[in-house]
């Protein structure tokens, strides 16, 4: 069992859940992703539509490059994404059936074209953080609304994969954030009870599926520098970046 310290609060644990992107990853990576679909949509489609209200059917600004951490694009699946994308351009005038195809196409074309590594950076401290928690023997592990392939896929990217023991993604359990079976599945594979156990995120989803699950805290980082941090409603403490945490032996 290790020690951490966070804004005065002491927690004993053996382990740490991690959301993946705002938390282990930038999350201007999805802004940037983002900016790429729409343009693609853009591409496919045959008729005009406003890319602007696109982005903000997905919750964030195609001019500002900011984003709502308590929107879709934060939070959400890339189901939910797909979907919103096509009903954005079925309110727009776009049949169903055409919007349906512009988005999937385009899609297919992002998967195929976009460069994930060129745009991929960790938040402020992790890496020093995750060596100093693995030399604890702290056990770690990523729960994600993103899927499992694509969680792997990132987290390659920033070379850390081999920190965690368990990756849990949207399409690995029957219901995800905020429904607490993603912390009952990394537990289980980490062989640690989640009232011995700190989940981090970037949304307030994830402080409510640490509430949910009975974890010891629930802990909120806004990386971001001009973000807000009154959406953590739910949070038992909030940090900016990882240099805010000590950690030790007890």
């Amino acid at each position: 069992m290790s020690v951490v310290i966070i804004n005065g609060n002491r927690y004993e644990i053996d382990g740490i859940l991690f959301d993946k992107d705002g938390t282990i990853i930038d999350f201007t990576l999805w802004i940037r992703w983002a900016e790429t679909f729409i343009d693609l949509i853009d591409d496919q489609a045959t008729v005009s539509y406003n890319k602007s209200l696109l982005a903000h059917f997905l919750g964030f600004s195609y001019e500002n490059h900011t984003w709502d951490p308590k929107g879709p694009l934060a939070i959400g699946s890339l189901q939910d994404l797909l979907t919103i994308l096509t009903l954005g351009l079925y309110q727009q005038g776009v049949p169903w059936n055409q919007a349906y195809q512009v988005v999937n196409d385009a899609h297919q074309v992002l998967e195929e074209t976009f460069a994930i590594h060129e745009h991929v950076k960790p938040v402020n401290g992790l890496v020093r953080f995750l060596e100093q928690a693995e030399k604890l023997a702290i056990k770690m592990g990523v729960v994600t609304s993103d899927n499992y392939g694509k969680a792997v896929q990132h987290l390659n990217a920033l070379g850390i994969t081999n920190f965690f023991s368990a990756i849990v993604g949207h399409d690995l359990v029957y219901r995800g954030k905020p429904y607490p079976e993603m912390v009952y599945y990394a537990c289980k594979q980490l062989d640690i009870a989640p009232e011995k156990t700190l989940i981090i995120g970037d949304s307030n989803g994830d402080m409510i599926l640490g509430k949910k699950s009975g974890v010891l805290a629930s802990i909120g980082i806004v990386s971001a520098p001009n973000m807000q941090k009154v959406h953590l409603l739910d949070a038992d403490s909030i940090i900016n970046d990882y240099q805010a945490i000590t950690l030790k032996e007890k």
